[in-house]
């Protein structure tokens, strides 16, 4: 999915929501995980594994570049136990 590793076999709590047009496409998934199960799924995800992420308050940014199975890029939010990932395809 867009460089990212497939979700962490612990997560819970996931949502997904999927929004677009029939020239886009937006996946928003969240989910809880252990952080040790978090920090496993970054190291295991093409896209995240080298990123540096920008601190805002307690919440990790990463910001994905366009490119990966044609995903137009997004980002992922750590904060906590808690993901949020955004992605975009056009």
């Amino acid at each position: 999915m867009g460089g990212l590793s497939s979700l962490p076999d612990y997560a819970e709590d996931i949502e997904i929501e999927k929004r677009g047009s029939p020239f886009t496409r937006q996946f928003i998934i969240e989910f809880r995980s252990t952080p040790i199960e978090i920090e496993k799924w970054i190291k295991n995800s093409k896209r995240l594994k080298t990123n540096k992420p920008r601190i805002v308050g307690e919440t990790k940014v990463y910001e994905i570049l366009p490119g990966e199975n044609g995903a137009a890029g997004g980002r992922v939010e750590v904060t906590g136990n808690k993901v949020l990932i955004n992605m975009s395809w056009s």
